[in-house]
């Protein structure tokens, strides 16, 4: 076939590297280095703001000084997606301040990420019509079957330098990964399919739908594929994942990979044993990938050892910079700066009317519940329809309005703009919601409140649920008591989706027991379902938000059996422990400081007790256990007796023992030995008549030596 008398530019790599295709691909003409530059999982990051981003500015230098070497048609950028969304940058204007700067840059074709559906998908074909590049998925489509973005591939064309086959050509294919459908709000992909099967989780039938599309190109007359994909390698993916697709497909040579936030450089086989080179460069736009292809002019076939896989760090990018003697660009920068001012503008956009304090203040956001910790919880449940809302405190920045350091702030009713929600809530957080189970969740609460009254920034805020943090006599941390999910006891083995950021959920503040949960869906950020709860509550007027109750503080309930109510009672004490002896013991008396009217009953070891083997009246709790309690427990051993209330139960060690009397007791009149008797026998008896027994067997000894002395006397006298 004529494709197959082609060199193409992936194909020579895997050649260089492999030295085993079936056939050669041959890329032409002009310039014997072809340079490919990729990013992936940018996040709306733009700029340096010294967190070690390099940023579109030095992005665009880079670019500039290998065209300048190798011409622009031999350098080329493409981006596997999740690129426009993430931050405010580039939120406020809903992606579009992204694709002005991708323009700018050069980015020469771009996978569709699932946060590119953050905006909704109305709002993505905007972007797309915006951008001077195709926003790429061969296997989005709409209900019609057709697909969703105008151009899912395109066809480049590079130069080798060898003039019979200059100028040669390949192939690029958008992939997005069907994850979307769950990691993107639903409602944003709604009457979108992702080609893989009914349920979206079908590997096969994405893999069919992206051959289709490779054969299509080579149909066109391409010599090599690259697949550009947002599928990523984290195994929590299944099968949906760039590894198990190349092993699907045939005819691809390179896959540029996004959404795991994985750097990699794997050379994987694919379903005819062909090797696939596959790259990603991390996240938030730490790093750039670079593949270099040196060709030989004279063959148009790669030099000796003329591929390069590099990832180029910030540090990387600065020493290039540095040695050229360049600077990041400054019209990238300008403009960079003006999105910057026009954000300004629109941060002074009016988004709601409180009537109260929304108390955001550090100390109390840290070690307690809020008002605005419960909005901001109340507004991820309703947007997440999950069981149950956690975030952490520290993650709440401020008051609105503002308090200043003497404790003042701006008179109520306050109208709320837009820099305010963002003065709370700046970090660019989203909102996922994961399986968790209700142990998973005590522990949870447990590790976040732990350093109270201390301020922390773990501190949990909490919506769906109520939760009690048990002091000691000091004030400090002594547990978790009371949790109720949809006003129903929490069930530590039962599941339950949880809703919290995306910083929480990956272990951040040590939430460790949120790591690797499995993910339901991925939200879109905190900021939006912050703002849109705001707007909500302000259509008819400043809007009030108090405390609730959700989280209370109590002291530990504590059993204690008072020596002043027991004073009949022949109870005895061992350090923590009460004795109880069944032989001189009566009743027991417990006093629990709590309200009578929250007591519900009596348990031992966990069961509950028969409410007619103890009585219970008022003066705080006060509860008899009779003596017919304690008659069926056996002695020697320790029991737990818990004093049971609507807070929480209140327990007691108890110890049981049975002490014979040492007291003597009245002589009684002799019986007959031939009676029978029920009293149990014991070992005074037997010890008489053995000591009878032995006072016999001695004097039958003495009359024996007595005879033999008489026999003897008379034969002495005999003698």
């Amino acid at each position: 076939m004529k494709r197959f008398q082609k060199m193409t530019v992936l194909a020579v790599i895997i050649a260089l590297i492999v030295m085993m295709l079936p056939a050669a691909f041959v890329f032409a003409e002009g310039g014997r280095t072809l340079v490919i530059f990729h990013t992936n999982d940018i996040h709306g990051r733009a700029e340096d703001k010294g967190d070690g981003v390099i940023g579109y500015a030095r992005y665009k230098t880079i670019l500039d000084l290998a065209e300048d070497e190798f011409g622009d048609t031999n350098v080329l950028a493409f981006d596997a997606g999740d690129t426009l969304h993430g931050t405010t940058f580039a939120t406020l204007s809903k992606g579009e301040s992204i694709v002005t700067l991708m323009n700018m840059v050069g980015i020469d074709a771009m996978a569709c990420g699932n946060h590119e559906f953050n905006y909704g998908k109305d709002r993505l074909k905007q972007l797309e019509a915006r951008a001077n590049f195709p926003i790429m998925a061969v296997n989005i489509l709409n209900e019609d079957g057709e697909a969703f973005f105008n151009t899912n591939s395109k066809i480049f064309e590079v130069f080798t330098g060898h003039a019979e086959s200059d100028p040669a050509k390949f192939g690029v294919i958008g992939v997005a990964t069907p994850e979307t459908k769950v990691k993107a709000h639903p409602k944003y992909t709604d009457g979108l399919t992702f080609g893989a099967g009914e349920n979206e989780d079908d590997i096969d039938e994405l893999a069919a739908l992206v051959q289709d599309a490779i054969d299509d190109l080579y149909g066109d007359g391409v010599n090599g594929i690259i697949l550009l994909t947002h599928l990523g390698v984290d195994e929590s993916s299944g099968d949906l994942t760039s590894k198990k697709l190349i092993s699907k497909i045939k005819g691809a040579q390179i896959v540029i990979d996004g959404h795991s936030h994985t750097t990699d450089e794997l050379w994987l086989e694919d379903a005819e044993n062909g090797r696939v080179l596959l790259v990603q460069t991390g996240s938030h736009f730490k790093n750039i990938g670079k593949v270099t292809i040196e060709f030989d002019p004279l063959t148009g076939a790669p030099a000796e050892d003329g591929v390069t896989v590099e990832l180029l760090s910030y540090e990387d990018v600065e020493a290039i910079l540095d040695d050229a003697d360049a600077v990041p660009d400054p019209g990238v920068e300008e403009m960079i700066a003006d999105i910057t001012a026009q954000n300004e503008e629109f941060l002074q956009t009016v988004i709601g009317e409180t009537a109260t304090l929304l108390d955001g203040e550090r100390a109390h956001v840290r070690a307690g519940e809020t008002n605005l910790g419960n909005l901001i919880t109340d507004a991820m449940l309703e947007a997440s329809g999950a069981d149950v809302v956690l975030t952490n405190g520290g993650g709440i920045r401020a008051s609105i309005p503002k308090i200043d350091g003497e404790g003042n702030h701006a008179a109520l009713p306050y109208e709320i703009t837009m820099d305010d929600a963002l003065t709370v809530l700046p970090f660019g957080n989203q909102v996922t919601v994961i399986k968790v189970t209700g142990q998973d969740i005590l522990d949870a609460l447990a590790f976040g409140a732990k350093s109270y009254p201390e301020a922390s920034g773990g501190f949990p805020h909490v919506a769906g649920m109520t939760y009690t943090i048990m002091i000691n006599d000091e004030g400090k941390f002594a547990g978790i008591g009371e949790v109720k999910v949809g006003g129903k006891p929490i069930n530590p083995a039962k599941e339950y989706t949880l809703a919290t950021n995306d910083f929480l959920a990956s272990g951040g503040d040590g939430y460790e027991m949120f790591k690797g949960k499995e993910q339901v869906t991925l939200l879109g950020m905190m900021l939006d379902i912050f703002v849109d709860k705001i707007k909500e509550l302000s259509e008819d007027g400043p809007f009030t938000v108090e405390k609730d109750g959700r989280l209370k503080i109590e002291r530990p309930l504590v059993a204690d059996v008072p020596p002043a109510l027991n004073e009949d009672n022949n109870i005895d004490y061992e350090g923590d422990e009460v004795v109880y002896d069944k032989s001189t013991s009566k009743n027991m008396v417990f006093r629990v400081d709590a309200d009578f009217n929250t007591f519900t009953g009596v348990t031992l070891n966990g069961v509950n007790v028969d409410p007619s083997l103890y009585d219970a009246k008022a003066g705080s709790i006060i509860v008899t256990l009779f003596k017919e309690f304690f008659k069926e427990l056996s002695a020697g051993y320790s029991f737990e007796v818990g004093i049971v209330t609507t807070q929480g139960t209140a327990k007691k060690i108890i110890k049981v023992v049975e002490i014979q009397s040492a007291e003597p007791t009245e002589p009684t009149e002799p019986t007959d030995p031939k009676e029978e008797s029920d009293a149990p026998t014991t070992g005074e008896s037997s010890s008489w008549v053995i000591y009878a027994g032995g006072i016999l067997l001695l004097l039958g000894v003495a009359i024996v030596v007595m005879l033999l002395l008489q026999k003897r006397v008379r034969n002495d006298h005999s003698g």
